[in-house]
């Protein structure tokens, strides 16, 4: 039998050019990579978290037993975040339209498969292309909804593997059947490490019945709900049924030998869908998807790695999306001076030789992406109303903070710490607040000005 390589399991339910971490993973000891990402679940979707309202066993384990950072930080909404985590840059770099990454771009699975990972993706693409693009992107093989067509991700789900279109799924629950291909794929008998990429379906809307729920609610299993509204009371069974199928990954870690040199970190692409309210700390947190507050972009993100670390919560650390693909090119002995991207590595932070050095947190976000000519399309007048009406609503715009302090590009300024909610603005700030709030204006003033956000 084959010697199965050490794992790394990146679990994620997402300053311009930010420093590498040194390269310290030894050729012979290249972890497995793992990188599984929900959709849809905010801070407060997590137990260990201080949430009330879901159970999440696995997940709790995994963060008591690892690293958990109270600061990681997405976009808004589902593509912007996955073309950031995947491509480790800014949305005003490469962030062209909803539903697609640009073929021109380079993926975390391009970096590995190019240094010898065996590749592979399974769960909700939505990037567009086909087949062919999934493997131009750096997957070598996959097992995905939404590649080719959006009917159910749940119940009788439409799935494609390396471009066929799977049969016999009436009764099939789309997860269970993305799970079971991350499983096999994690216990192949291999001699080269691999990278898995998980992006989960779970819990975004419809919100129907998982295997698990109780029979007798307000729908059946036949997965024919289009619409976002109704069916909130399964949002809970469809969070705690993600949890069980990470489970279900480390059970295949563990029996396959390869859970200790394992890393997971959990996250998710945005917060909440807007019409699901959640407890946490005794605290009534209302979904926040599309919008730039805290219940819009604030995410869980869970580190565990048994052969390097086991240091409970972490405070203090920043984590945003452009961090993920140079973590990961730093463990898989990628050289730093070939890895374009706006992040940070983490692996100083897991294996105690320093932090990541990020100190602060970016986001620039727009549905609907910045085209290329955006002038091709409609006037400038219009775009800049479009979009003045979007920030307004606070569903476009960019803002820069630390832990505690957040400033927006057109010059809203709060104390997140005590007002989370984003409901007073400070004016009139000196001393600290002063120092920080020029720091931050700072970052601003380095990124480029795209049109849509231009200053009169």
């Amino acid at each position: 039998m084959r010697i199965k390589p050490v794992s790394l399991i990146v679990i994620l339910f997402a300053s311009i050019t930010g420093p590498f971490g040194q390269i310290s993973v030894l050729a012979e000891t290249r972890p497995n990579v793992v990188l599984i990402m929900c959709d849809d679940m905010g801070y407060e979707g997590v137990s260990v978290y201080g949430s009330s309202t879901y159970d999440t066993p696995n997940l709790d384990s995994l963060a008591k037993s690892g690293l958990y950072f109270k600061h990681a930080y997405s976009t808004p909404i589902c593509t912007p975040s996955r073309v950031q985590i995947m491509t480790g840059r800014y949305n005003f770099r490469n962030y062209v339209k909803f539903g697609l990454l640009d073929t021109s771009q380079k993926t975390f699975a391009n970096y590995l498969q190019e240094v010898g990972y065996e590749t592979a993706i399974c769960g909700k693409w939505q990037l567009g292309g086909d087949s062919a693009t999934v493997r131009k992107f750096g997957f070598s093989t996959h097992c995905l909804w939404h590649l080719d067509g959006r009917d159910s991700r749940y119940w009788n789900p439409r799935i494609s593997r390396n471009g066929e279109l799977l049969d016999n799924l009436e009764e099939s629950f789309g997860p269970d059947v993305m799970t079971d291909f991350a499983c096999e794929f994690i216990q192949q008998d291999r001699d080269n490490p691999f990278l898995l990429y998980f992006p989960m379906s779970l819990p975004h809307w419809p919100f129907v019945p998982t295997p698990d729920s109780d029979q007798g609610g307000s729908r059946d299993r036949s997965g024919k709900y289009d619409g976002r509204a109704g069916g909130e009371e399964y949002f809970p069974d469809m969070v705690n049924y993600l949890d069980k199928l990470t489970g279900r990954i480390v059970k295949a870690l563990e029996t396959s030998k390869q859970i200790d040199n394992t890393l997971i970190i959990f996250t998710c692409d945005n917060g909440c869908a807007i019409n699901i309210t959640s407890e946490m700390k005794g605290r009534k947190i209302k979904g926040g998807k599309a919008s730039l507050p805290d219940n819009g972009t604030h995410v869980a993100m869970i580190a565990h790695w048994p052969a390097q670390f086991s240091k409970g919560v972490d405070k203090s650390t920043l984590v945003d999306f452009t961090d993920i693909l140079p973590t990961l090119c730093d463990v898989a002995g990628v050289e730093s001076e070939e890895v374009v991207t706006d992040g940070h590595s983490l692996l100083p932070l897991f294996n105690g030789t320093g932090s990541s050095g990020r100190e602060w947190v970016y986001c620039h976000y727009i549905r609907n992406g910045f085209p290329r000519r955006p002038q091709d399309e409609m006037k400038q007048s219009e775009i800049r109303k479009k979009q003045d009406k979007l920030i307004e609503q606070k569903m476009a715009g960019a803002f820069a903070r630390t832990a505690r302090y957040k400033l927006y590009a057109d010059g809203r300024f709060y104390d997140i710490q005590r007002d989370v909610e984003e409901r007073q603005e400070l004016t009139n700030v000196e001393g600290k607040q002063l120092e920080i709030r020029k720091e931050l204006q700072s970052v601003h003033d380095r990124m480029p000005k795209w049109a849509y956000f231009a200053q009169p």
